[in-house]
C-alpha cells in the first residue's frame, strides 16, 4: 500500500487565502481561469442548473486546487451538469447531482457526470450522485457516472451512488494505457440499481470497473476497500476486475445479484469482505479467473445459483474458480494458476466452493497448482464443495470443514460466529504469511482456526448496516483513514509536532511559550473532526491516525489556528 505523509504547517491565519464564494457559471468559469495551487472555489448554496465544471489546472501536493460546496448537502447540479477535471492536485466535494435533463450526448454515450481525463491526485469526495439517469429511450447508451482516463493516484471516497438506471459502469477506471495507476476507491455508498432488463440480461451494468482487456496484463496497484453495496442489481459483475496486482478488502455486499468478479489480469487479493446474498436468484461471493490470486478472510452468506428462469448457472456459487480456455484471446478466459482460496466462511449458500467450471463452451483447461485449504462451509444446501474438474499440477485441498453443525457456528445478528470448542478452532492447516489477521482485524493465533473468523481475536471490523449509511461511509460520512506522518516545526511560534516520520498515528504537540489547552481538528467544510485536551502542559500527544489524504485546519485554543495537509 502506498504510504500517505502528513505535512503540518501551523499558519496562524484568520482565514483560508484564495478562498472565494461563487454564485453563477460566470463567476465560477473566472475563478477557475484564475485559480492556482491553494485555490478554494466555494459554490454558493442553492440550485446550479445546466452547470459545466470545466478545470484543467495544477495544484500541489500541499496545496490543491478545491472546488466545493459552500454547505455541504445544500448545493445541487441538476440538468445537464457535469465535472471534468483535468490536471493534479484538484479536489471536487459536497455536490448533489439530481433531477437530470437534456444530458450531453456523444455518438452512442452520454458524458459522464465527472470525468477524471489524465488526472493525477485528484479527489472526488463527499458527493452524491441521485438517480442522475438518462431517459427511458437512452438506456442502452453507456453512461458511466465516474470516468477515469490514464491518470495515477486518484480517489474517489466517501460519495453516494444511488439510482442508477441505463447500461454504464458507476465507476470505470479505464486505463487503455499500461501505466500503473493507483487508484484508491473506498467508503462510498453504491445502492438501489436496477437493471433495464432481467439480472445479467445486459452487460456494462457494474459497480466498479478497474481496466479493460486490452491493458488487462498489466498491473494496476489499485485498492477497492470500505465501500457498502446495498440492493445492487445489474450483472454479474458487481466489481470487474480486469487488471492486475489489485486489493478488494473490507466491503460489504447485501442484498445484491451477480458477485465480485476477477475476470482479467492477475495477483489479485480479495479479502475480509462480507457477502449477504440474502438467497437472490444468480448471486455469488468471488469469482476467479487468471494466476496468483489470492481470496482470504471472506465470510459469504446465502448464494443462488439460479438464474431468474429457474436453470443453474456455472458463473455463480459462494466461491466459483473457473477454467479457462486454451489460448485464450485478452477478452476470454484465462486459465486460473497459483491460486490460493484460504480461510473463507460460507454459510447457507446452495453452491460454496466450486472448482473447475465451465461457462459452457470451450473452457476446457483446469485450475494448475490450486490451493484450497481451510475453508469452512454450512449449510450447504446442495454442494458444499464441487470439484467440477480435477485441479492439475501441485494442487492442495487441505483443511477444509463442510459439515459443520449448528453448534460450531452462532448467527450473533451480524454473522454467524465461531463457538468456543467448535470444529474450526485451531484446525486450520499449513502456513500462509498473509494470513496475519481474520476477517474482523483480529490477529490470529499461531495455531489458527479455519475460516474466516478467529475466535477470541476480539477484531471490531463488522459488516455494514443501514445506520452506516452517511455516517461510516456515504456522503454525509466525515472523511477520515490510516496515514503515517510526517512534519515540519514552524519555530517562530514555538509550536514543534513530531517524531518525524511516525508509522502508528500519533502526533506530539509541544509548546515552549503556553500551555497546550484544547486541541481541535476540523474538516474544509467545517466539520468537526477530533478533540483533545493538552491539560495544560507543554506537550501532548494526539492519536490522528483516522485522518485520511486532504486539509484540514487545527485550532489551538489560547495559541491560534493552523493549516493540516494530509498529502
Amino acid at each position: 500500500m502506498a504510504i500517505h505523509r502528513l505535512l503540518i504547517l501551523l499558519v496562524f491565519i484568520c482565514t483560508l487565502s484564495h478562498a472565494q464564494v461563487v454564485t453563477n457559471a460566470t463567476e465560477l468559469n473566472n475563478a477557475i481561469a484564475a485559480a492556482t495551487a491553494g485555490t478554494t472555489i466555494t459554490l454558493a448554496d442553492g440550485t446550479w442548473s445546466n452547470t459545466f465544471i470545466n478545470i484543467n489546472k495544477n495544484g500541489t501536493s500541499t496545496d490543491p486546487i478545491t472546488i466545493t460546496a459552500q454547505n455541504k448537502g445544500a448545493v445541487f447540479m441538476t440538468g445537464n451538469s457535469r465535472v471534468y477535471m483535468r490536471g493534479s492536485h484538484i479536489i471536487i466535494s459536497g455536490l448533489i447531482f439530481k433531477d437530470p435533463a437534456n444530458l450531453v450526448v456523444s455518438g452512442s454515450s452520454i458524458e459522464p457526470v465527472f470525468e477524471l481525463n489524465q488526472c493525477d491526485n485528484c479527489s472526488v469526495i463527499n458527493n452524491k450522485i441521485d438517480a442522475y439517469n438518462g431517459t427511458e429511450s437512452q438506456k442502452t447508451m453507456k453512461f458511466k457516472w465516474v470516468y477515469i482516463v490514464d491518470g495515477q493516484y486518484n480517489e474517489i471516497a466517501y460519495n453516494s451512488f444511488v439510482g442508477k438506471y441505463g447500461i454504464g459502469s458507476i465507476i470505470n477506471g479505464n486505463r487503455s494505457l499500461a501505466n500503473a495507476d493507483y487508484l484508491k476507491i473506498h467508503h462510498n455508498y453504491f445502492a438501489d440499481r436496477t437493471p433495464i432488463n432481467g439480472i445479467n440480461d445486459d452487460n456494462d451494468q457494474d459497480a466498479i470497473r478497474i481496466g479493460t482487456s486490452t491493458t488487462s496484463l498489466s498491473d494496476s496497484f489499485s485498492e477497492v476497500y470500505a465501500n457498502y453495496f446495498y440492493n445492487y442489481f445489474g450483472e454479474i459483475e458487481v466489481i470487474s476486475n480486469k487488471s492486475g496486482e489489485n486489493k478488494y478488502y473490507n466491503n460489504t455486499f447485501r442484498d445484491y445479484g451477480g458477485c465480485l468478479t476477477l475476470r482479467h489480469g492477475d495477483n489479485c487479493e480479495v479479502y475480509g469482505n462480507y457477502f449477504f446474498a440474502e438467497n437472490n436468484v444468480f448471486t455469488g461471493g468471488v469469482r476467479v479467473i487468471g494466476e496468483g490470486h489470492k481470496v482470504y478472510n471472506n465470510y459469504i452468506e446465502g448464494t443462488n445459483v439460479k438464474k431468474p428462469s429457474g436453470a443453474s448457472s456455472s458463473l455463480t456459487g459462494g466461491i466459483n474458480v473457473m477454467n479457462g480456455v486454451q489460448n485464450s484471446a485478452l477478452n476470454g478466459y484465462y486459465q486460473v494458476k497459483n491460486a490460493q482460496i484460504v480461510n473463507n466462511t460460507l454459510v447457507n449458500c446452495d453452491y460454496a466452493l466450486r472448482i473447475g467450471t465451465d461457462k459452457g463452451g470451450d473452457n476446457t483447461l483446469e485450475p494448475e497448482n490450486l490451493i484450497v485449504a481451510n475453508n469452512i462451509v454450512y449449510n450447504a444446501t446442495v454442494n458444499s464443495y464441487q470439484i467440477a474438474t480435477t485441479p492439475s499440477g501441485n494442487s492442495i485441498s487441505e483443511g477444509n470443514i463442510t459439515s459443520l453443525s449448528s453448534s460450531d457456528l452462532s448467527d450473533d445478528g451480524n454473522f454467524h460466529r465461531l463457538t468456543s470448542g467448535g470444529t474450526a478452532i485451531a484446525a486450520g492447516l499449513g502456513s500462509y504469511s498473509f494470513l496475519t489477521l481474520d476477517i474482523l482485524g483480529g490477529t490470529r493465533d499461531t495455531n489458527f482456526d479455519a475460516g474466516a473468523e478467529e475466535f477470541g481475536a476480539n477484531g471490531t471490523n463488522l459488516p455494514y448496516t443501514a445506520a452506516d449509511v452517511d455516517v461510516t461511509v456515504g456522503f454525509g460520512a466525515a472523511y477520515q483513514g490510516a496515514l503515517s506522518i510526517t512534519t515540519q516545526e514552524p519555530k517562530d511560534h514555538g509550536i514543534s509536532l513530531f517524531p518525524v516520520p511516525t508509522s502508528d498515528g500519533i502526533l506530539t504537540i509541544s509548546s515552549r511559550y503556553k500551555p497546550l489547552n484544547t486541541i481541535e481538528i476540523y474538516s474544509v467544510e467545517g466539520k468537526h473532526l477530533l478533540a483533545a485536551d493538552g491539560k495544560s502542559k507543554q506537550a501532548t500527544q494526539i492519536d490522528i491516525s483516522n485522518l485520511q489524504t486532504g486539509i484540514y485546519f487545527i485550532k489551538l485554543k489560547d495559541i491560534g489556528n493552523g493549516k493540516i495537509i494530509v498529502k
